[in-house]
């Protein structure tokens, strides 16, 4: 009577093929999981962007700090993801230029998204490289 099942042999050739299919997909997954995490970002960037302006028009200047503004801070979030921060690059009673800036830190890799307003009526959504994302 002939036993049945595998030999040593095989199973290791199958654990070495999961292994191989593990390591090539492991940081592709990484990299998915924060692209959507900085979907996040984008919504609360957007958020204090359009409150900056509200308070530009309202005012004729930028703050720079986000508890001025009429919304949320996202900064006082217990489990946040990114930390957020607002830059006047040069804004006067007449014309906006500021950048808001969301980073976020993980695994020794720096993740940003950012909006840069440089005048009235230009601006841009920013994502890091590593968010697969144009930087400037």
């Amino acid at each position: 009577m002939r036993q049945r099942g595998f030999t040593l042999l095989e199973v290791l050739i199958v654990v070495i093929i999961i292994g191989i299919l593990a390591a090539i997909a492991l940081p592709q997954y990484t990299a998915t999981i924060e692209k959507s995490r900085s979907a996040e970002a984008a919504t609360n960037v957007g958020s204090i962007r359009t409150a900056l302006d509200r308070y530009w028009y309202q005012n004729g200047a930028i703050t720079t700090t986000i508890s001025n503004l009429d919304i949320d801070d996202p900064n006082s979030v217990v489990n946040k993801l990114y930390t957020y921060s607002i830059t006047d690059d040069g804004t006067t009673a007449t014309t906006r230029a500021y950048t808001v800036t969301a980073t976020r830190t993980s695994g020794g890799n720096t993740y940003t998204v950012s909006w840069k307003q440089t005048n009235n009526t230009t601006g841009k959504l920013l994502r890091s490289a590593n968010l697969g994302g144009p930087t400037s």
